[in-house]
Protein backbone atom coordinates (compact mmCIF):
# COMPACT_ATOMS: atom_id res chain seq x y z
CA UNK A 1 0.00 0.00 0.00
CA UNK A 2 1.37 3.48 -0.90
CA UNK A 3 1.41 6.57 1.19
CA UNK A 4 -1.68 8.16 -1.37
CA UNK A 5 -3.40 5.12 -0.85
CA UNK A 6 -3.12 5.54 3.33
CA UNK A 7 -3.86 9.03 3.47
CA UNK A 8 -6.99 8.34 1.24
CA UNK A 9 -8.26 5.13 3.62
CA UNK A 10 -7.88 7.29 6.64
CA UNK A 11 -9.50 10.62 5.13
CA UNK A 12 -12.29 9.11 3.35
CA UNK A 13 -13.32 7.41 6.75
CA UNK A 14 -14.06 10.66 8.24
CA UNK A 15 -14.11 13.26 5.37
CA UNK A 16 -18.60 13.46 5.40
CA UNK A 17 -17.91 14.03 9.30
CA UNK A 18 -15.19 16.90 9.30
CA UNK A 19 -17.26 18.44 6.22
CA UNK A 20 -20.37 18.72 7.62
CA UNK A 21 -18.63 19.89 10.84
CA UNK A 22 -16.30 22.10 8.94
CA UNK A 23 -19.33 23.46 6.81
CA UNK A 24 -21.57 24.35 10.00
CA UNK A 25 -18.67 26.32 11.61
CA UNK A 26 -18.43 28.02 8.40
CA UNK A 27 -22.01 28.89 8.38
CA UNK A 28 -21.37 30.12 12.00
CA UNK A 29 -18.45 32.62 10.95
CA UNK A 30 -20.91 33.61 8.31
CA UNK A 31 -23.79 34.79 10.63
CA UNK A 32 -21.62 36.43 12.84
CA UNK A 33 -20.30 38.22 10.01
CA UNK A 34 -23.87 39.30 9.18
CA UNK A 35 -24.97 40.08 13.17
CA UNK A 36 -22.45 42.14 13.54
CA UNK A 37 -22.79 43.89 9.84
CA UNK A 38 -26.66 44.05 11.43
CA UNK A 39 -26.27 45.26 14.63
CA UNK A 40 -23.58 48.23 13.23
CA UNK A 41 -25.98 49.51 11.02
CA UNK A 42 -28.98 49.39 13.76
CA UNK A 43 -31.25 46.67 11.91
CA UNK A 44 -33.31 44.54 13.86
CA UNK A 45 -33.15 40.96 13.67
CA UNK A 46 -35.94 38.39 12.60
CA UNK A 47 -35.87 36.93 16.02
CA UNK A 48 -34.48 37.72 19.44
CA UNK A 49 -34.55 41.66 18.51
CA UNK A 50 -33.94 41.85 22.38
CA UNK A 51 -31.14 39.77 23.45
CA UNK A 52 -28.62 40.39 20.43
CA UNK A 53 -26.16 39.61 23.24
CA UNK A 54 -27.73 36.24 23.87
CA UNK A 55 -27.35 35.58 19.96
CA UNK A 56 -24.06 36.61 19.61
CA UNK A 57 -22.81 34.65 22.95
CA UNK A 58 -24.50 31.71 21.34
CA UNK A 59 -23.25 31.92 18.04
CA UNK A 60 -19.33 32.39 19.73
CA UNK A 61 -19.46 29.50 21.99
CA UNK A 62 -20.54 27.76 19.40
CA UNK A 63 -18.64 28.33 17.16
CA UNK A 64 -15.29 27.74 19.77
CA UNK A 65 -16.98 24.40 20.40
CA UNK A 66 -16.80 23.30 16.79
CA UNK A 67 -13.41 24.20 16.13
CA UNK A 68 -12.26 22.61 19.37
CA UNK A 69 -13.67 19.49 17.98
CA UNK A 70 -12.65 20.04 14.65
CA UNK A 71 -9.24 20.60 15.74
CA UNK A 72 -8.86 18.26 18.24
CA UNK A 73 -9.89 15.86 15.50
CA UNK A 74 -7.56 17.15 12.96
CA UNK A 75 -4.74 16.68 15.75
CA UNK A 76 -5.29 12.85 15.94
CA UNK A 77 -6.20 12.05 12.35
CA UNK A 78 -2.93 14.15 10.98
CA UNK A 79 -0.89 11.96 13.87
CA UNK A 80 -2.77 8.60 13.05
CA UNK A 81 -1.47 9.01 9.54
CA UNK A 82 2.15 10.16 10.57
CA UNK A 83 1.93 6.70 12.19
CA UNK A 84 0.95 4.58 9.07
CA UNK A 85 3.09 6.06 7.24
CA UNK A 86 5.97 5.97 9.07
CA UNK A 87 5.10 1.77 9.98
CA UNK A 88 4.78 1.49 6.12
CA UNK A 89 8.18 2.72 5.05
CA UNK A 90 9.87 0.58 8.29
CA UNK A 91 7.76 -2.75 7.38
CA UNK A 92 8.88 -2.09 3.97
CA UNK A 93 12.37 -1.59 4.91
CA UNK A 94 12.38 -4.66 7.20
CA UNK A 95 10.77 -7.07 4.40
CA UNK A 96 13.81 -5.58 1.99
CA UNK A 97 16.78 -7.57 0.88
CA UNK A 98 20.66 -6.18 2.05
CA UNK A 99 21.51 -5.45 -1.27
CA UNK A 100 18.26 -3.43 -1.85
CA UNK A 101 18.90 -1.55 1.32
CA UNK A 102 22.55 -0.81 0.22
CA UNK A 103 21.15 0.49 -3.01
CA UNK A 104 18.41 3.14 -1.59
CA UNK A 105 21.13 4.61 1.20
CA UNK A 106 20.37 5.85 4.36
CA UNK A 107 20.23 9.26 3.41
CA UNK A 108 16.97 8.74 0.82
CA UNK A 109 15.48 6.80 4.17
CA UNK A 110 16.17 9.84 6.42
CA UNK A 111 14.88 12.49 3.68
CA UNK A 112 11.52 9.96 3.44
CA UNK A 113 11.05 9.49 6.89
CA UNK A 114 11.34 13.41 7.05
CA UNK A 115 8.70 13.67 4.26
CA UNK A 116 6.11 11.76 5.96
CA UNK A 117 5.97 14.52 8.29
CA UNK A 118 5.02 16.71 5.35
CA UNK A 119 2.36 14.84 3.81
CA UNK A 120 0.84 13.65 6.90
CA UNK A 121 -0.63 17.66 7.38
CA UNK A 122 -2.56 17.16 3.89
CA UNK A 123 -5.92 16.63 5.74
CA UNK A 124 -5.12 19.70 8.26
CA UNK A 125 -4.46 21.86 4.57
CA UNK A 126 -7.55 20.59 2.70
CA UNK A 127 -9.85 21.34 5.54
CA UNK A 128 -8.47 24.95 6.69
CA UNK A 129 -8.37 25.53 2.99
CA UNK A 130 -12.02 24.66 2.72
CA UNK A 131 -13.20 26.37 5.87
CA UNK A 132 -11.63 29.25 4.09
CA UNK A 133 -13.30 28.86 1.52
CA UNK A 134 -16.96 28.65 2.38
CA UNK A 135 -16.60 31.72 4.76
CA UNK A 136 -15.02 33.51 1.62
CA UNK A 137 -17.99 32.04 -0.22
CA UNK A 138 -20.45 33.20 2.06
CA UNK A 139 -18.89 36.43 2.33
CA UNK A 140 -18.25 36.99 -1.52
CA UNK A 141 -22.25 36.28 -1.36
CA UNK A 142 -23.01 38.91 1.10
CA UNK A 143 -20.89 41.29 -1.17
CA UNK A 144 -23.10 40.80 -3.96
CA UNK A 145 -26.09 40.75 -1.90
CA UNK A 146 -25.66 44.07 -0.69
CA UNK A 147 -24.10 45.75 -4.19
CA UNK A 148 -24.04 43.30 -6.98
CA UNK A 149 -21.92 46.09 -8.89
CA UNK A 150 -19.47 46.79 -5.95
CA UNK A 151 -19.14 43.43 -5.17
CA UNK A 152 -17.96 42.24 -8.76
CA UNK A 153 -15.43 45.43 -8.43
CA UNK A 154 -14.18 44.58 -5.48
CA UNK A 155 -14.12 40.53 -6.36
CA UNK A 156 -12.53 41.32 -9.35
CA UNK A 157 -9.78 43.29 -8.01
CA UNK A 158 -8.92 40.87 -5.24
CA UNK A 159 -9.08 38.11 -8.04
CA UNK A 160 -6.56 39.85 -9.50
CA UNK A 161 -4.03 40.27 -7.09
CA UNK A 162 -4.51 37.01 -6.06
CA UNK A 163 -3.67 35.72 -9.46
CA UNK A 164 -0.23 37.61 -9.22
CA UNK A 165 0.52 36.44 -5.95
CA UNK A 166 -0.11 32.88 -7.30
CA UNK A 167 2.16 33.72 -10.26
CA UNK A 168 4.98 34.86 -8.32
CA UNK A 169 4.87 31.85 -5.84
CA UNK A 170 5.06 29.07 -9.00
CA UNK A 171 8.99 30.04 -9.32
CA UNK A 172 9.94 29.17 -6.17
CA UNK A 173 8.63 25.61 -6.61
CA UNK A 174 12.15 24.50 -8.63
CA UNK A 175 14.59 26.04 -5.64
CA UNK A 176 12.54 24.28 -3.17
CA UNK A 177 13.70 21.02 -5.12
CA UNK A 178 17.51 22.11 -5.30
CA UNK A 179 16.88 22.41 -1.32
CA UNK A 180 15.91 18.67 -1.10
CA UNK A 181 18.56 17.46 -3.25
CA UNK A 182 21.26 19.65 -0.71
CA UNK A 183 19.78 18.10 1.96
CA UNK A 184 19.98 14.47 0.87
CA UNK A 185 23.77 15.57 0.36
CA UNK A 186 24.57 17.20 3.54
CA UNK A 187 22.90 13.89 5.69
CA UNK A 188 25.69 12.23 3.49
CA UNK A 189 28.55 14.62 4.54
CA UNK A 190 27.04 14.56 8.10
CA UNK A 191 27.23 11.08 8.62
CA UNK A 192 30.94 10.93 7.37
CA UNK A 193 31.29 13.46 10.13
CA UNK A 194 29.75 11.09 12.55
CA UNK A 195 31.27 8.11 11.74
CA UNK A 196 34.70 9.12 10.57
CA UNK A 197 35.71 11.17 13.43
CA UNK A 198 38.46 9.68 14.72
CA UNK A 199 39.94 9.42 11.52
CA UNK A 200 39.04 13.22 10.32
CA UNK A 201 40.97 14.21 12.97
CA UNK A 202 43.84 11.85 12.02
CA UNK A 203 43.90 13.77 8.72
CA UNK A 204 44.26 17.55 8.54
CA UNK A 205 43.73 17.61 4.92
CA UNK A 206 40.86 15.03 5.31
CA UNK A 207 39.51 17.05 8.01
CA UNK A 208 39.60 20.78 5.95
CA UNK A 209 38.32 18.99 3.11
CA UNK A 210 35.01 17.60 4.24
CA UNK A 211 34.32 21.02 6.50
CA UNK A 212 35.00 23.83 3.61
CA UNK A 213 34.55 21.76 0.58
CA UNK A 214 31.25 19.85 1.62
CA UNK A 215 29.84 20.94 4.29
CA UNK A 216 30.15 24.79 4.27
CA UNK A 217 30.03 24.43 0.02
CA UNK A 218 26.89 22.24 0.60
CA UNK A 219 25.36 24.35 3.17
CA UNK A 220 26.68 28.08 1.37
CA UNK A 221 24.82 27.02 -1.66
CA UNK A 222 21.70 25.59 0.46
CA UNK A 223 21.95 29.38 2.36
CA UNK A 224 21.40 31.22 -0.94
CA UNK A 225 18.59 29.25 -1.66
CA UNK A 226 17.35 29.63 1.27
CA UNK A 227 17.72 33.31 1.51
CA UNK A 228 16.37 34.15 -2.17
CA UNK A 229 12.63 32.09 -1.39
CA UNK A 230 12.51 33.41 1.70
CA UNK A 231 12.68 37.12 0.04
CA UNK A 232 10.87 35.86 -2.85
CA UNK A 233 8.07 34.49 -0.04
CA UNK A 234 8.59 37.59 1.99
CA UNK A 235 7.66 39.63 -1.06
CA UNK A 236 4.52 37.59 -1.87
CA UNK A 237 3.55 38.45 1.85
CA UNK A 238 4.14 41.77 1.59
CA UNK A 239 2.27 42.00 -1.63
CA UNK A 240 -0.69 40.10 0.16
CA UNK A 241 -1.02 42.45 3.19
CA UNK A 242 -1.24 45.51 1.06
CA UNK A 243 -3.10 44.51 -1.26
CA UNK A 244 -5.63 44.72 1.40
CA UNK A 245 -5.04 48.43 1.78
CA UNK A 246 -5.77 48.88 -1.96
CA UNK A 247 -8.93 47.34 -1.57
CA UNK A 248 -9.71 49.15 0.84
CA UNK A 249 -9.01 51.93 -1.11
CA UNK A 250 -11.07 50.97 -3.87
CA UNK A 251 -13.97 50.35 -1.29
CA UNK A 252 -13.76 54.01 0.21
CA UNK A 253 -13.16 55.84 -2.61
CA UNK A 254 -13.64 54.65 -6.25
CA UNK A 255 -16.90 52.57 -5.15
CA UNK A 256 -19.16 55.84 -3.60
CA UNK A 257 -17.26 58.34 -6.49
CA UNK A 258 -18.32 56.06 -9.63
CA UNK A 259 -21.25 54.11 -8.37
CA UNK A 260 -22.85 56.27 -5.64
CA UNK A 261 -22.42 53.88 -3.12
CA UNK A 262 -23.57 55.30 0.26
CA UNK A 263 -21.45 55.39 3.67
CA UNK A 264 -23.76 52.50 5.07
CA UNK A 265 -23.05 50.40 2.36
CA UNK A 266 -19.48 51.18 2.78
CA UNK A 267 -19.28 50.31 6.38
CA UNK A 268 -21.03 46.80 5.59
CA UNK A 269 -18.11 46.30 2.72
CA UNK A 270 -14.88 47.46 5.11
CA UNK A 271 -16.42 45.06 7.91
CA UNK A 272 -16.98 42.20 5.59
CA UNK A 273 -13.60 42.44 3.54
CA UNK A 274 -11.90 42.96 7.23
CA UNK A 275 -13.99 39.65 8.42
CA UNK A 276 -12.88 38.23 4.51
CA UNK A 277 -9.04 38.94 5.49
CA UNK A 278 -8.57 35.75 7.88
CA UNK A 279 -10.13 33.28 5.58
CA UNK A 280 -7.89 34.99 2.13
CA UNK A 281 -4.46 34.72 4.19
CA UNK A 282 -5.39 31.05 5.22
CA UNK A 283 -5.50 30.39 1.83
CA UNK A 284 -2.57 32.46 0.48
CA UNK A 285 -0.57 31.13 3.21
CA UNK A 286 -1.52 27.62 2.28
CA UNK A 287 0.19 28.08 -1.08
CA UNK A 288 4.01 27.42 0.41
CA UNK A 289 2.89 24.78 2.56
CA UNK A 290 1.11 23.28 -0.39
CA UNK A 291 3.87 23.58 -2.99
CA UNK A 292 6.02 21.51 0.24
CA UNK A 293 3.63 18.85 0.10
CA UNK A 294 3.26 18.42 -3.64
CA UNK A 295 6.95 18.11 -3.91
CA UNK A 296 6.96 15.68 -1.03
CA UNK A 297 4.35 13.59 -2.55
CA UNK A 298 6.53 13.54 -5.58
CA UNK A 299 9.96 12.41 -3.51
CA UNK A 300 7.44 9.97 -1.40
CA UNK A 301 5.94 8.15 -4.94
CA UNK A 302 9.45 7.57 -6.41
CA UNK A 303 10.82 6.04 -2.89
CA UNK A 304 7.21 4.27 -2.65
CA UNK A 305 7.89 2.58 -6.12
CA UNK A 306 10.67 1.59 -4.69
CA UNK A 307 9.65 -0.18 -1.71
CA UNK A 308 6.80 -1.36 -3.68
CA UNK A 309 9.40 -3.46 -6.27
CA UNK A 310 11.24 -4.82 -2.93
CA UNK A 311 8.48 -5.28 -0.54
CA UNK A 312 8.43 -8.52 0.76
CA UNK A 313 11.26 -10.57 -1.67
CA UNK A 314 13.21 -11.34 1.62
CA UNK A 315 10.92 -13.44 3.75
CA UNK A 316 11.49 -11.35 6.63
CA UNK A 317 8.57 -12.80 8.68
CA UNK A 318 9.87 -16.14 8.76
CA UNK A 319 10.57 -17.92 11.90
CA UNK A 320 12.00 -21.49 12.32
CA UNK A 321 13.42 -23.78 14.91
CA UNK A 322 16.59 -23.65 13.74
CA UNK A 323 17.87 -27.73 15.14
CA UNK A 324 14.29 -28.77 13.67
CA UNK A 325 16.17 -30.50 10.37
CA UNK A 326 19.75 -30.00 11.61
CA UNK A 327 22.46 -28.85 9.25
CA UNK A 328 24.04 -31.69 7.21
CA UNK A 329 25.96 -29.74 4.42
CA UNK A 330 25.48 -26.74 1.97
CA UNK A 331 26.51 -26.50 -1.50
CA UNK A 332 27.03 -23.61 -4.03
CA UNK A 333 26.63 -24.86 -7.50
CA UNK A 334 27.89 -22.88 -10.40
CA UNK A 335 26.85 -19.55 -8.46
CA UNK A 336 27.78 -16.17 -10.61
CA UNK A 337 27.09 -13.07 -8.96
CA UNK A 338 27.95 -9.22 -9.86
CA UNK A 339 28.31 -6.74 -7.09
CA UNK A 340 28.06 -2.76 -8.48
CA UNK A 341 28.73 -0.28 -6.48
CA UNK A 342 26.83 2.92 -7.00
CA UNK A 343 30.22 5.61 -7.09
CA UNK A 344 31.75 2.86 -10.14
CA UNK A 345 28.55 1.39 -11.77
CA UNK A 346 30.40 1.22 -14.95
CA UNK A 347 32.92 -1.39 -13.31
CA UNK A 348 30.65 -4.39 -11.32
CA UNK A 349 32.71 -6.61 -9.43
CA UNK A 350 32.16 -10.25 -10.21
CA UNK A 351 32.03 -13.32 -8.31
CA UNK A 352 32.47 -16.64 -11.09
CA UNK A 353 31.17 -20.53 -11.06
CA UNK A 354 31.72 -21.05 -7.19
CA UNK A 355 31.42 -24.62 -7.15
CA UNK A 356 31.81 -25.39 -3.16
CA UNK A 357 30.66 -27.76 -0.37
CA UNK A 358 30.07 -26.98 2.83
CA UNK A 359 29.74 -30.04 5.18
CA UNK A 360 28.45 -29.91 9.21
CA UNK A 361 31.32 -29.74 11.19
CA UNK A 362 34.29 -28.38 9.19
CA UNK A 363 36.34 -24.95 10.07
CA UNK A 364 36.96 -23.70 6.87
CA UNK A 365 38.95 -20.58 6.12
CA UNK A 366 38.45 -18.21 3.70
CA UNK A 367 41.88 -16.79 2.14
CA UNK A 368 42.78 -14.70 -0.42
CA UNK A 369 43.78 -10.67 -1.07
CA UNK A 370 42.45 -7.59 -0.52
CA UNK A 371 39.64 -7.35 -3.53
CA UNK A 372 39.37 -10.89 -4.11
CA UNK A 373 35.87 -11.64 -3.30
CA UNK A 374 35.94 -12.89 0.48
CA UNK A 375 33.33 -10.88 1.77
CA UNK A 376 31.13 -10.53 -1.02
CA UNK A 377 31.28 -14.74 -1.00
CA UNK A 378 30.43 -14.43 2.65
CA UNK A 379 27.12 -11.77 1.84
CA UNK A 380 26.17 -15.07 -0.34
CA UNK A 381 26.55 -17.49 1.98
CA UNK A 382 24.78 -15.88 4.99
CA UNK A 383 21.81 -15.22 1.98
CA UNK A 384 22.35 -11.57 2.31
CA UNK A 385 23.01 -11.38 -1.27
CA UNK A 386 20.93 -13.35 -3.34
CA UNK A 387 22.80 -15.54 -6.74
CA UNK A 388 22.53 -14.27 -10.08
CA UNK A 389 22.90 -17.72 -11.82
CA UNK A 390 23.37 -20.78 -9.71
CA UNK A 391 22.34 -22.20 -7.01
CA UNK A 392 22.97 -22.46 -3.11
CA UNK A 393 21.24 -25.00 -1.59
CA UNK A 394 21.24 -26.82 2.56
CA UNK A 395 21.08 -30.24 3.02
CA UNK A 396 19.56 -30.67 -0.76
CA UNK A 397 17.19 -27.55 -0.35
CA UNK A 398 17.41 -24.82 -2.72
CA UNK A 399 15.16 -21.81 -1.23
CA UNK A 400 13.63 -19.05 -3.29
CA UNK A 401 14.29 -15.12 -3.11
CA UNK A 402 10.75 -15.32 -0.45
CA UNK A 403 12.54 -17.64 1.56
CA UNK A 404 15.88 -15.69 2.37
CA UNK A 405 15.08 -15.55 6.08
CA UNK A 406 14.52 -19.59 6.33
CA UNK A 407 17.96 -19.45 4.84
CA UNK A 408 19.60 -17.78 7.19
CA UNK A 409 18.09 -19.20 10.05
CA UNK A 410 20.98 -21.19 9.51
CA UNK A 411 23.33 -19.23 10.41
CA UNK A 412 24.67 -16.86 13.04
CA UNK A 413 27.35 -13.65 11.39
CA UNK A 414 30.19 -11.65 12.90
CA UNK A 415 30.93 -9.10 10.00
CA UNK A 416 34.29 -6.77 9.90
CA UNK A 417 31.67 -3.64 10.48
CA UNK A 418 29.79 -5.53 12.96
CA UNK A 419 26.90 -3.48 14.84
CA UNK A 420 26.19 -3.95 18.14
CA UNK A 421 22.84 -3.17 19.40
CA UNK A 422 22.28 -0.76 22.29
CA UNK A 423 19.00 -2.90 23.03
CA UNK A 424 18.42 -6.13 23.62
CA UNK A 425 16.73 -7.11 20.66
CA UNK A 426 17.13 -10.93 20.64
CA UNK A 427 15.21 -11.34 23.76
CA UNK A 428 19.02 -12.79 25.58
CA UNK A 429 19.06 -13.84 28.81
CA UNK A 430 21.88 -11.54 29.98
CA UNK A 431 22.28 -12.28 33.58
CA UNK A 432 25.14 -13.39 35.46
CA UNK A 433 22.35 -16.63 36.56
CA UNK A 434 22.66 -17.34 32.86
CA UNK A 435 25.13 -20.39 32.70
CA UNK A 436 25.22 -20.52 28.80
CA UNK A 437 26.08 -17.03 28.82
CA UNK A 438 28.43 -17.03 31.50
CA UNK A 439 30.37 -19.77 29.90
CA UNK A 440 30.85 -17.94 26.53
CA UNK A 441 31.75 -14.53 28.85
CA UNK A 442 34.71 -16.58 30.42
CA UNK A 443 35.20 -18.33 26.99
CA UNK A 444 36.18 -15.00 26.15
CA UNK A 445 38.04 -13.87 28.67
CA UNK A 446 35.64 -10.62 29.22
CA UNK A 447 34.81 -12.16 32.63
CA UNK A 448 36.32 -9.07 34.81
CA UNK A 449 35.72 -6.67 31.38
CA UNK A 450 31.76 -6.67 31.05
CA UNK A 451 29.84 -4.87 33.61
CA UNK A 452 25.99 -6.68 33.50
CA UNK A 453 23.08 -4.60 34.88
CA UNK A 454 21.32 -7.14 36.20
CA UNK A 455 18.11 -4.75 36.77
CA UNK A 456 17.74 -4.23 32.87
CA UNK A 457 20.00 -7.28 31.31
CA UNK A 458 22.02 -4.54 29.49
CA UNK A 459 25.88 -4.83 29.01
CA UNK A 460 28.08 -1.46 28.63
CA UNK A 461 29.02 -1.39 25.01
CA UNK A 462 31.85 0.33 26.24
CA UNK A 463 34.65 -1.39 25.08
CA UNK A 464 37.42 -1.85 22.91
CA UNK A 465 37.23 -2.77 19.19
CA UNK A 466 38.60 -5.88 19.79
CA UNK A 467 36.55 -6.59 22.72
CA UNK A 468 33.50 -5.87 20.80
CA UNK A 469 34.05 -7.88 18.73
CA UNK A 470 34.30 -10.62 21.42
CA UNK A 471 31.14 -9.38 22.85
CA UNK A 472 29.48 -9.66 19.05
CA UNK A 473 30.91 -13.39 18.86
CA UNK A 474 29.05 -13.93 22.43
CA UNK A 475 25.73 -12.65 21.29
CA UNK A 476 26.12 -14.76 17.93
CA UNK A 477 26.86 -17.85 19.85
CA UNK A 478 23.97 -17.29 21.87
CA UNK A 479 21.64 -17.23 19.15
CA UNK A 480 22.35 -21.14 18.94
CA UNK A 481 22.20 -21.65 14.91
CA UNK A 482 24.14 -24.39 13.55
CA UNK A 483 26.55 -22.54 11.02
CA UNK A 484 29.16 -19.42 12.43
CA UNK A 485 30.89 -16.74 9.80
CA UNK A 486 33.16 -14.69 10.64
CA UNK A 487 35.01 -12.30 8.62
CA UNK A 488 38.68 -11.12 9.78
CA UNK A 489 36.81 -11.32 13.58
CA UNK A 490 40.67 -11.89 15.07
CA UNK A 491 42.17 -8.87 13.57
CA UNK A 492 41.55 -6.38 16.37
CA UNK A 493 42.38 -8.95 18.42
CA UNK A 494 45.92 -8.69 20.48
CA UNK A 495 48.74 -11.78 19.17
CA UNK A 496 47.87 -13.70 22.47
CA UNK A 497 44.33 -13.48 22.07
CA UNK A 498 44.46 -14.37 18.12
CA UNK A 499 46.82 -17.16 19.20
CA UNK A 500 44.16 -18.68 21.87
CA UNK A 501 41.01 -18.14 19.78
CA UNK A 502 42.40 -19.79 16.57
CA UNK A 503 43.97 -23.18 18.62
CA UNK A 504 41.74 -23.33 21.57
CA UNK A 505 37.88 -21.49 20.86
CA UNK A 506 37.78 -22.86 17.33
CA UNK A 507 37.94 -26.03 18.30
CA UNK A 508 36.31 -25.81 21.55
CA UNK A 509 33.03 -24.42 19.44
CA UNK A 510 33.56 -27.54 16.80
CA UNK A 511 33.52 -29.83 19.28
CA UNK A 512 29.97 -28.15 20.35
CA UNK A 513 29.16 -29.37 16.89
CA UNK A 514 28.98 -25.70 15.35
CA UNK A 515 30.46 -25.49 11.49
CA UNK A 516 32.55 -22.29 11.38
CA UNK A 517 33.36 -20.62 8.08
CA UNK A 518 36.20 -18.04 8.62
CA UNK A 519 37.30 -15.63 6.33
CA UNK A 520 40.85 -14.34 7.21
CA UNK A 521 43.94 -13.30 6.12
CA UNK A 522 45.79 -15.38 9.14
CA UNK A 523 47.86 -17.14 7.66
CA UNK A 524 50.03 -18.29 10.86
CA UNK A 525 46.50 -21.07 11.88
CA UNK A 526 45.34 -21.98 8.70
CA UNK A 527 46.57 -25.35 10.42
CA UNK A 528 43.41 -25.08 12.20
CA UNK A 529 41.66 -25.25 9.87
CA UNK A 530 39.61 -28.52 8.17
CA UNK A 531 40.50 -27.00 4.85
CA UNK A 532 41.38 -23.36 3.24
CA UNK A 533 39.39 -21.61 0.18
CA UNK A 534 41.90 -19.10 -1.59
CA UNK A 535 39.94 -16.64 -3.36
CA UNK A 536 41.42 -14.55 -6.37
CA UNK A 537 39.59 -12.17 -8.36
CA UNK A 538 36.05 -13.07 -7.95
CA UNK A 539 36.99 -16.82 -7.72
CA UNK A 540 38.40 -19.78 -6.16
CA UNK A 541 41.64 -20.61 -6.91
CA UNK A 542 42.81 -23.11 -4.98
CA UNK A 543 41.34 -25.78 -2.10
CA UNK A 544 43.73 -27.26 0.49
CA UNK A 545 43.90 -29.67 3.16
CA UNK A 546 46.06 -27.22 5.65
CA UNK A 547 49.45 -28.95 6.93
CA UNK A 548 49.23 -29.65 10.87
CA UNK A 549 51.55 -27.66 12.73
Amino acid sequence: MNFLNILLRKFRASLIFILLLGIFNSLLNGGLLIFINTTISGKSLPFFNNYRWMVFTAIIVSSLLCARIFQTYMIRLTNNILFDFENDILRKLRQSSYRDFENLGKEKIYTAINDTKTLAHIPEVFMNAFNAFVVMICCCAYLLFMSFTGGIVVLLSMAALVIFYIVRNNGIEAELNKQRDLQNAYYKYINDLLLGFKELKMGAVRNLNIFNHFLIKNRIIAKKISVETSIRYNDNELTGTYSWYVIFGITMFVLPFFFSMDIEKVTVFLVTILYLMGPVAIMITLIPTSTAIKIAIERLSVFDQQLRFIEGRDGAEELMDHNKDGFDHLEFKNVDFTYYDNSLPDRPFQLKSINLRINRGEVLFITGGNGSGKSTFGYLLTGLYQPDEGEISVNGRTFGREEGQLYRNYFSAVFTDNYLFGENYDNFDLSSSNTEFMELVKLMKMENVLHIDETTRKITTNLSKGQRKRLALIYALLENKPVLVIDEWAAEQDPSFRQYFYTEVLDKLNRRGKTIIAITHDDDYYYCASRVIKFNYGSIVSEELPLVK
